[in-house]
């Protein structure tokens, strides 16, 4: 029943509240909580769906340069100790062996193991005479002669080697230039 003048005079609805305001609030915060979880898991490296699989690297080995034929190999040989006709003595051994001796003679005083040294791109050269020369270090020179490798008797020279070592260090740098299958594996997390 109504009075006139004095409205309904049941008591007064509350309203609805709006709750809209703090479920946006609530969803944004939620959107952006997940957002940077996954954005730290891919920073990271992570996947951000499906399983955490690791990923597979896989490398494929460079084989080793192969050495050169004897008969293409111009040696130098320089002595670089007190030993009076050292380098004669290793080229005459080296000239039986197929190497082609293109210099002799004395070089500055030298300490440690040999020293073949050879020009860029040459390695195969050097690598055929340092196996006749047991412990000789190679080093690549860009002022070395092209075609040429030298030897530089040191006192670390101790002898040439035999036949049969310089047969097996051979065998050894052959086996070395095979191509080798592609290694793989997965990274540890």
């Amino acid at each position: 029943m109504t009075i006139i003048g004095s409205g309904d005079l049941a008591p007064r609805r509350r309203g609805r509240r709006r709750r809209t305001p703090y479920v946006v609030a609530l969803l944004l915060v939620a959107l952006a909580g997940a957002g940077g979880w996954f954005g730290w898991r891919a920073w990271h490296g992570r996947a951000t769906t499906g399983p955490d699989t690791p990923a597979v690297v896989c490398v494929t080995p460079t084989p080793s340069p192969s050495p050169a034929p004897v008969k293409q190999v111009k040696v130098a040989v320089l002595n670089g100790t007190s030993t009076v006709g050292l380098a004669h003595t290793v080229a005459g051994t080296l000239t039986t062996r197929g190497f082609a001796i293109v210099k002799v003679g004395n070089g500055k005083a030298a300490t440690g193991a040999p020293r073949i040294t050879y020009a860029p791109g040459e390695v195969g050269l050097a690598l055929t005479l340092a196996e006749q020369v047991p412990g000789a270090t190679l080093y690549e020179l860009s002022n070395q002669p092209p075609g040429q490798v030298e030897l530089r008797i040191s006192t670390g020279f101790r002898r040439l080697a035999t036949l049969t070592e310089a047969k097996a260090a051979h065998a050894r740098d052959l086996a070395a230039t095979a191509s080798s299958p592609a290694v793989c594996s997965t990274p540890r997390g």
